[in-house]
């Protein structure tokens, strides 16, 4: 029996009123198919996919190795960003301004994933929370990259979850891993 899975550090959900403006000033649920629930704002460390359940107690305990060496630290939100066109991005996201610890982490995470699932390691990481994504219309829809003064988030664990498409949320935290404080 499988799953569909990823690593990710939860957002709080005190981004909610962020997310709500951007979603208002650029008419973000008329142009997307997929606005996340608050619930589900996350930073993707690693995206697993289908994984057979067998795989997670081996995968749970070499993320867990991880927290013990990582310290608590705080990343901030800098701004609004995409991927993609500006007249057309296919992903709209609140922007994490660079930082070593949250590099660090997603490296050894990504290198312990790519290990366990004998798969090779992706070296692409922009960290990022997905506020808007998979566009319903070709219409232009101009959205420009704005800096934001920094809100600080405090990262004292990650998760692995697991996806269920067809719920809302459609996160669910199967194991959570805090860090050394």
């Amino acid at each position: 029996m499988s799953g569909h899975y990823f690593i990710g550090i939860k957002s709080p959900t005190n981004l909610e009123h962020i997310m709500d403006a951007y979603r208002t000033k650029y008419r973000l649920d008329d142009a997307y198919k997929v606005i996340p629930h608050p619930d589900d704002l996350h930073v993707t460390l690693s995206f697993i996919g289908a994984m057979n359940k067998k795989s997670l107690p081996s995968l749970i305990e070499s993320l867990r190795m991880i927290t013990n060496k990582t310290p608590v630290f705080n990343m901030h939100i800098d701004g609004l960003s995409y991927f993609g066109s500006p007249s057309g991005p296919r992903v709209v996201y609140l922007s994490i301004k660079e930082n070593k610890v949250l590099t660090t982490l997603q490296k050894e995470i990504e290198e312990t994933v790519a290990t366990q699932l004998d798969r090779p390691a992706s070296d692409r990481f922009i960290p990022h929370i997905t506020i808007a994504k998979k566009r319903k219309t070709k219409d232009g829809l101009f959205i420009p990259k704005e800096k934001l003064e920094s809100i600080k988030l405090p990262v004292s664990s990650f998760a692995l979850f697991t996806i269920h498409p067809r719920k809302s949320p459609k996160y669910e935290a199967v194991e959570t891993f805090l860090m050394i404080q």
